[in-house]
């Protein structure tokens, strides 16, 4: 190697993270560019990132270590420091950065977080001494972060190679992809002729039994590779149509035998491929499929599990299978069904717990079962009963949080099932206990936000929060409070959009919370503004659904807007207006699909409808049968239908119910202060 010749980059690290040390020299000069940016970059070869500098290796040959990396270290165009606490507390890492230092500026420096660092860790922590002294006071550098939950391995690699090449990560992004789509689609072919062949080479050329064995172990190995890392390579590029053709032929090499004639471990590798399957059909929207393919690996752990009745692994792998078959009778509205099946995987993952009581995990897989459970009671009305299961989940889940108070999945896990306790006591028309436990979940995912300020999701997670508890202090009465509040999450959820436009849940967030600013307008009396809004929203729904074919109508965004159409013209006393507008919301709701987990925003909906089209006696019919399963505005038109039809003490019932448990909603109070129950009834059914 010629002495003088100049390096891409130095690789400082401690002896701790030797091994993703090594991954990061290895990864970074093995890398070449996209074809269409190497003739920019001016590099033949396309071995634009060699040679890479990393002294363990450089300098086994070297009589003096210090001048050696001295010279390195002069020649190095960039310094790419692996930071961890032991990297902190490195002499010799310390002196490098130092030395780098006296001849290039900290902009030379790349940052790179080792997979080792603790979570919740301020990255200043991490940095060696000689370069938080040489940051301007208050500033925090850009980190690049191998952590599996941040950055991860690819996309690391990635921002170092556009830092190094002096390209926008955005177009190596983009190029990455294409090529990684055309290297997938490739590979994937590969793999499916290697695995026929390997099948047919079992038939034709095995000669004896440890032949037989060793062809058996690498065909199996590549089975493993195909379920494994291909899978999570063709899954962000969205090949599950490979994914499905990987999945069948692995069936059908494991086919080829019968199930006697394989070992247990051969036969749980099927059952993970059949359950794969089954996923990856699901997500295709292959019911009839995906429950084939369940019910073929349930039938296989189930036995294995009668023959290791104590191996956990057995057991975790029998409750994915039932939960899975569950899941499935709940997607097609067999709910007796489902719900016996969700009581199954309960008891299992409680299995687990008696047979390894120490593993976080199968405790936490306990909290998980009922809350799949608690869902399927939420969606099917049964209110108390759902709470009951998420409130035994928080308890799990809050007493693993507070085990390890700075992983970020536990404090998720927590406010999750805590957000699920408010909408439970939402359900139950209990407002104020409602907003205690939301603002309690909302309290736990800003800590997470402080404590992991680069998840994204995290912060669009919190923030949604933060609009359901603007929602939820209009229902209190408290409506300047809920307009700021909603005005800040507003602000913050369009800074999180703006980041990546083509994410549509966080799309879906911002239209969800334009129609909460629609109601703060109505119930603080600015009908003109709220109308300006209404037409804002309509619009953006319209751009959000641009390209989908025949998108679905939905209660909580078509519906609510309807809804809010009748509110404002009944608003200015237009009440012509709003019964053609209820009109066309029951034929919207008539002539639309209904599905399980749009039942209630429908019946909420219709009950409304058909009140203010005249109609109270349908209102009472659509709504009684859910009164104790009926959030409080819905309890409020139901009220009203009940006074509408003479009925006053009843309507009286639900409204000093209403009362006791804090609902004071301006529509509310306007309503009921202007026609007490059981006085007569009012021409006007909202206000």
């Amino acid at each position: 190697m010629n002495s003088r010749q100049r390096y891409k980059a130095f690789i400082s690290y401690s002896h701790h993270d030797r091994k993703a040390a090594e991954w990061l020299h290895r990864s970074l000069e093995s890398y070449r560019p996209p074809a269409g940016l190497r003739a920019g970059l001016g590099e033949a070869s396309g071995n634009a990132l060699k040679p890479i500098f990393r002294d363990r290796d450089e300098l086994s040959a070297a009589a003096d270590l210090s001048e050696a990396i001295r010279d390195a270290l002069d020649r190095s165009d960039t310094l790419i420091i692996l930071c961890s606490s032991h990297a902190a507390t490195s002499r010799w890492v310390d002196k490098e950065v130092a030395h780098f230092l006296t001849l290039r500026g900290a902009d030379h420096v790349i940052s790179v977080i080792a997979p080792g660092a603790p979570e919740g860790l301020p990255l200043m922590e991490l940095l060696p001494p000689a370069l938080r002294a040489a940051l301007p006071e208050g500033v925090e550098p850009l980190a690049v972060d191998l952590r599996q939950d941040a950055d991860g391995r690819r996309l690391a690699k990635l921002k170092i190679a556009a830092r190094l090449l002096g390209v926008s990560l955005d177009r190596l992004v983009q190029r990455d992809a294409r090529r990684r789509l055309r290297l997938m689609t490739a590979v994937s072919g590969v793999a499916l002729a290697i695995t026929v062949g390997m099948g047919a080479m079992t038939v034709v050329t095995l000669k004896s039994r440890q032949i037989a064995r060793e062809q058996r172990d690498e065909t199996e190995a590549l089975v493993a590779y195909m379920l494994g890392d291909l899978r999570e390579q063709l899954e962000p590029v969205g090949r599950l149509d490979l994914l499905d053709g990987v999945s069948a032929k692995v069936l059908a090499y494991y086919a080829k035998a019968q199930s006697d004639q394989l070992d247990d471990k051969a036969l749980a590798q099927r059952a993970k491929a059949q359950t794969l399957l089954g996923t990856i059909r699901e997500q295709r929207g292959d019911l009839e499929g995906a429950q084939d393919a369940f019910a073929q690996a349930a039938a296989t752990t189930h036995a294995l599990v009668e023959r290791s009745p104590n191996d956990g692994d057995r057991v975790f792998d029998e409750a994915q299978n039932v939960f899975w078959l569950a899941y499935m009778e709940w997607r097609r509205g067999e709910i007796a069904q489902a719900e016996r099946g969700f009581k199954r995987y309960a008891e299992l993952a409680q299995r687990l717990v008696v047979i390894d009581p120490n593993r976080a995990d199968w405790r936490i897989e306990v909290a998980y079962a009922k809350n799949n459970l608690g869902t399927l009671l939420f969606e099917e009305g049964r209110a108390s009963e759902a709470l009951a299961s998420f409130r035994a989940a928080f308890s799990i889940l809050e007493a693993e949080r507070l085990r390890a108070p700075t992983d970020k999945q536990r404090l998720m896990d927590s406010a999750n099932a805590r957000a699920w306790v408010a909408d439970c006591l939402l359900l139950m028309a209990k407002p104020r206990e409602a907003f205690t436990e939301r603002k309690a979940a909302a309290e736990l995912l800003a800590k997470g936000e402080a404590a992991f300020p680069t998840d994204q999701r995290l912060a669009a997670k919190s923030v949604a929060t933060q609009l359901g508890l603007a929602r939820l202090e209009l229902d209190l009465g408290r409506v300047a409070e809920a307009r700021s509040r909603s005005k800040a999450a507003m602000n913050r959820l369009r800074e999180l959009a703006a980041l990546d436009p083509t994410n549509t849940r966080w799309r879906e967030y911002v239209l969800i919370g334009e129609l909460d600013l629609i109601d703060f307008a109505i119930w603080s009396g600015q009908p003109v503004q709220a109308r300006s809004l209404h037409a804002a929203a309509l619009a953006n729904l319209a751009r959000t659904r641009k390209g989908q074919e025949g998108g679905s109508w939905r209660p909580d965004l078509d519906g609510r807007l309807a809804r809010q159409a009748v509110v404002l013209a009944l608003s200015v006393g237009d009440v012509a207006t709003a019964k053609r507008a209820a009109k066309s919301l029951v034929e919207a709701l008539e002539t639309s699909k209904v599905d399980r987990e749009t039942a209630f925003g429908r019946t909420d909906l219709l009950g409304l409808a058909q009140l203010v089209d005249g109609k109270p006696s349908a209102a009472i019919k659509a709504l009684s049968p859910r009164r104790n399963a009926l959030p409080p505005a819905s309890l409020d038109v139901l009220a009203r239908a009940y006074a509408a039809v003479g009925e006053r003490e009843t309507a009286a019932r639900i409204v000093r119910d209403l009362k006791q448990e804090g609902y004071a909603h301006p529509g509310f109070v306007a309503f009921w202060r202007e026609s007490p129950a059981g006085g007569p009834p009012q021409s006007g059914v909202l206000k």
